[in-house]
């Protein structure tokens, strides 16, 4: 472009250059935000399983999600039922029992106005209507419709019935060898009303109990990774009612080297099925982004030659979980501390415990003898254990003559506990701490063999030369008697508060996770 003076005019060429690249904008932010907002998209599952005997326990079975996903701003919306094709199946629950906000369902048809979001929900609560049979099925439609938005229209077969499987119990028995591989069998077996058609398979080991393959219709957790189980997805399997199924190939699993008691669990669900225990929901149309899929061959089922015969089945839909004990060592390294005062004077001491290893314990037990001529006066303390009423992580049965104390025992840890002792007398006699490692918490653990026994005591001594001994002193003519397992038994109550502090303190494996209970919603009963 040339000015009238014949030179070019570059402002004018640059204010074109700008509108041209202004408009493209415009233009690409306009396509995009279409593109973004493309209307709401039915995700709803595709079959609803209806049960025929209404309980306390299949009431969540009774609601059946219409869900939809949405690119875009919040935006208000209608939604559209038609159960007119579901009349001998199944009828919607009275309007006092349903929860959609502001809206009555009722038969054959209604319409809602319900709030568009990224992820909206509506629930509906059925009943089996009289005289369906298992099996019988119809279909319910429904059309979700905002302005300006395309309508999202979808479908659901509605079935009378419902299948139930359930899982083999203790697939293991025995201890385990570190590193050597164990075959776990699954079995299978539907004891509900109708087939099962798709099955959601859930594993859940330990870091250091996993397994040895990767199927390629499984999705596994990284290395290092906790609180994920391993989902297998098998969409074409169907287990009829009353059959019993095997899982193939076989799980198999090995314990590392830092494996003491580790657990196993497991679970089936069939696909398109709601309630606690709900398989599908979470595997198939919302899988876990922090899995990936595995390369092996799949995993699929063929029918159990003996029928499951002379097996124990889960009697619920919860998972199983068996505790797999592992033959390993371990070296517990006790320390206790070496104070000097007069009497009168206040001391904070500090003992404990170190793992050395190669076992990762469940629970350490580290018993506080205290010198004769000592008291204690302040012992290790938590607040959050107090405000949540549970006992405190060192307890005494005996008036202060000894504490014992319960944490897990992760390698190479040192854990401590302070204590405030105040000298009462001239007795120059030491106390003592002893250690000791076990599979698992209270009466149900078994101690873990120690590699290296002469460490696993140390005095807490008050005088230089004062003699060593782990017995409780006499006093009041009462014989004092060794620690070991005595003690630890006569303080047994203390182990209650290894349920708590297990969970907060122990890394032998991953943390067990309910990842079997599907989201509590607070809804009516069945029965309203």
């Amino acid at each position: 472009m040339t000015g009238i003076w014949g030179r070019p005019d570059t402002a004018v060429v640059r204010w074109l250059a700008a509108a041209v690249l202004a408009l493209g904008a415009a233009l690409s932010g306009a396509g995009q935000a279409g593109a973004a907002e493309s209307g709401p998209r039915d995700t709803t599952q595709k079959y609803f399983y209806v049960p025929l005997h209404l309980t306390k326990k299949t009431a969540p079975d009774t609601w059946l999600p219409l869900s939809f996903a949405h690119k875009g701003p919040s935006r208000d919306a209608e939604l559209t039922v038609d159960a007119s094709g579901i009349r001998q199946v199944a009828a919607l629950a009275p309007g006092s029992e349903q929860v959609i906000d502001r809206c009555k369902p009722r038969m054959p048809s209604f319409t809602c106005s319900v709030r568009l979001n990224s992820e909206t929900e509506s629930l509906l609560k059925f009943r089996p209507v009289d005289g369906a049979r298992a099996g019988d099925s119809g279909v319910l439609r429904y059309t979700l419709t905002a302005d300006g938005l395309p309508a999202a229209r979808g479908s659901v077969k509605v079935i009378a019935g419902r299948p139930e499987l359930r899982v083999n119990k203790r697939p293991l028995s025995g201890d385990l060898d570190v590193g050597r591989t164990a075959d776990v069998p699954i079995l299978i077996r539907n004891t509900g009303d109708v087939s099962a058609r798709g099955i959601v398979l859930r594993i859940d080991d330990t870091e250091d109990l996993s397994t040895t393959a990767r199927h390629s219709n499984c999705r596994y957790p990284g290395d290092g990774e906790s609180g994920l189980a391993v989902q297998c997805l098998l969409p074409d399997a169907v287990i009829a009612p009353g059959e019993t199924w095997r899982v193939t190939p076989g799980l198999r699993v090995r314990p590392s080297r830092h494996a003491a008691a580790e657990y196993l669990s497991y679970g089936a669900w069939p696909y398109d099925t709601s309630g606690p225990g709900s398989g599908g929901s979470c595997c198939v149309d919302h899988r876990d982004p922090g899995l990936t899929p595995g390369e092996g061959v799949p995993l699929s089922l063929v029918r159990d030659s003996a029928g499951g015969e002379g097996t124990t089945f889960t009697t619920d839909r919860e998972p199983t979980r068996t505790d797999v004990p592992v033959r390993n060592t371990a070296d517990i390294e006790a320390f206790g501390p070496s104070v000097r005062g007069e009497v009168g004077s206040v001391h904070r001491i500090r003992i404990g415990y170190r793992n050395n290893g190669p076992a990762a314990m469940q629970e350490v037990r580290t018993v506080f003898i205290v010198p004769p001529g000592a008291k204690v006066t302040k012992a290790p303390y938590d607040a959050e254990a107090e405000e949540e009423m549970l006992d405190q992580v060192c307890g005494t049965k005996d008036e202060g003559r000894s504490y014992t104390c319960v944490s897990g025992g992760r390698i190479g840890q040192e854990v401590s506990y302070d204590f405030t002792l105040r000298i009462t007398d001239d007795d120059s006699r030491s106390g003592c701490v002893t250690v000791s490692g076990w599979t698992a918490p209270g009466p149900n653990g078994t101690r873990v063999k120690d590699t290296r026994r002469s460490n696993d005591r140390a005095p807490v001594q008050v005088a230089k030369n004062g003699s060593f001994s782990c017995a409780l002193p006499d006093r009041d003519g009462v014989s004092g008697w060794a620690v070991g397992a005595g003690i630890v038994a006569v303080a047994g109550a203390v182990l209650l508060v290894v349920g708590h502090r297990r969970r907060k303190t122990c890394t032998s494996g991953r943390r067990p996770t309910p990842w079997w209970t599907r989201f509590e919603r607070e809804l009516p009963p069945a029965g309203g």
